[in-house]
């Protein structure tokens, strides 16, 4: 039933920094998923044994303390240090002009980041804004479309839940209805989240907010399929992408949605507080920030990127972090990460002694995997985060556990600088746990 309510010696010096823009400048546009032919066959052999390390000391590259087991990089990212002395320094420069730099001169200062992440993305230059996370840009969406009495603002149950909030309060405003397509888990394959969607929409269905990547299941939706069902039928949709950036391959003008937004400070490893915001030319004129401020009406670019005073640096250096990635290989680095939350998912079933919440291939997964706790964990704790505190205070492990459907699940990511080792830590951790339940 639809759910309806109302370290100093790796910091790179500025000629390395350049070399790592160009390297940014250089990468082409990632290509848009295609319609998927065969939603439900099988994408990926099973993974048998983790990935190697695509480069020696990667976790030297980052300030995470190593007295811990660091499992959650998608909630928030983790900036490299290279990154972090970019920042530093785009700071220093303003702080020494402020009034120059920041008052009369940061259009200037934003376009080379600006132009870099629109070429990564494939953005057309005036197409996008910069905010400060994904869910700024639902919201800067949802405030600027004119929803009228009956319309239908759709979703799943796998909405991050932020915009499931956000949603609802903007349908009450307006007098609509906020819509929750059930998907229940497991999940059989990307066919059966593309029907369950379609059975969701009515006549009345004005917007449908969907997740490419869910947060709290780290499943990856067969977004062009979705997309294009939207289009068909006349439906406006708004892509949550919050994870896309530097986990897939995307080509936003060519995905065809209406609005698209995305975290650059998860995957791309940018400072925190730095994301985009992209609307179809059908729709730039209408979407408007939500700080309305000096530059209203001049274009959707200009209008986003100045909403008041902020700290601009951490938008200056998105560039950057997409350069130093690309120094990395985003082709291997997405490989690794895809093929470790593979082999994470295989392992922790099988050591857990659960199902997978999704095919066991992995075709679903991208950079995390969500796995189901045994049941015995929840007789010694009585919430899940209750469980993922303990963990932390007692193991040292940082990990999301997450209540979803009614049970508890770990959602460990896989970046660069992780190793198999830490993902058996977390395993050893739970055994033990529900053997002393």
């Amino acid at each position: 039933m639809l759910a309806r309510t109302g370290p100093e010696s790796l910091a790179f010096s500025w000629p390395q920094l350049e070399f790592l823009w160009e390297c940014a400048r250089m990468v082409p546009p990632m290509a848009a998923p295609e319609p998927t032919a065969g939603l439900d066959s099988p994408a990926h052999a099973p993974v048998a044994a983790p990935p190697a390390p695509i480069a020696p000391d990667l976790a030297q590259r980052w300030a995470i303390d190593p007295k811990y087991v660091f499992l959650n990089h998608g909630s928030f990212g983790a900036v490299p240090r290279a990154v972090r002395q970019s920042w530093i320094a785009a700071q220093d420069r303003i702080e020494a002009r402020p009034i120059e730099l920041l008052g009369r001169r940061i259009r200037e200062l934003l376009a080379p980041s600006r132009a870099r992440v629109g070429e990564f993305l494939g953005m057309r230059a005036g197409g996008f804004g910069f905010v400060t996370n994904a869910t700024e840009g639902v919201n800067s969406v949802l405030r600027s479309i004119d929803f009228r009495a009956g319309d239908e603002l759709l979703t799943t149950s796998h909405v991050y839940r932020a915009v499931a909030k956000a949603m609802q309060f903007r349908a009450r405003q307006c007098g609509a209805s906020y819509v929750e397509v059930p998907l229940p888990l497991p999940i059989a394959g990307p066919g059966q989240v593309l029907e369950a969607l379609i059975g969701g929409f009515t006549a009345r269905t004005r917007l449908v907010v969907i997740d490419h990547v869910t947060s709290a299941t780290g499943l990856v939706f067969p977004i062009a399929d979705i997309v294009a069902a939207c289009r068909q039928r006349g439906i406006e949709v708004l892509v949550d992408a919050a994870h896309v950036p530097g986990m897939l391959p995307v080509d936003v003008e060519a995905l065809g949605a209406t609005y698209w937004t995305g975290n650059l400070h998860k995957w791309c490893c940018a400072p925190k507080g730095t994301a985009v915001l992209w609307v179809s030319e059908a729709r730039a004129r209408d979407i408007k920030p939500s700080n309305v401020s000096h530059y209203l009406d001049e274009g959707l670019d200009v209008e986003f990127d100045w909403q008041g005073t902020r700290d601009m640096a951490a938008w200056m250096v998105a560039g950057d972090a997409i350069g130093f990635m690309a120094a990395l290989g985003w082709d291997a680095v997405r490989r690794h990460n895809d093929q470790m939350a593979r082999w994470v998912q295989r392992m922790l079933c099988d050591r857990w002694e659960v199902e997978p919440i999704s095919p066991a291939d992995g075709r679903m997964l991208g950079s995390m995997c969500t796995v189901p706790l045994p049941t015995e964990i929840r007789a010694r704790f009585a919430t899940a985060l209750d469980f993922q505190e303990a963990l932390y205070a007692q193991h040292r492990i940082e990990v999301p556990i997450i209540d979803f459907d009614g049970r508890w699940h770990a959602r460990p990511s896989a970046q660069v600088y992780n190793r198999a080792a830490q993902y058996d830590q977390l395993a050893q951790a739970v055994i033990e746990y529900a053997a002393h339940a």
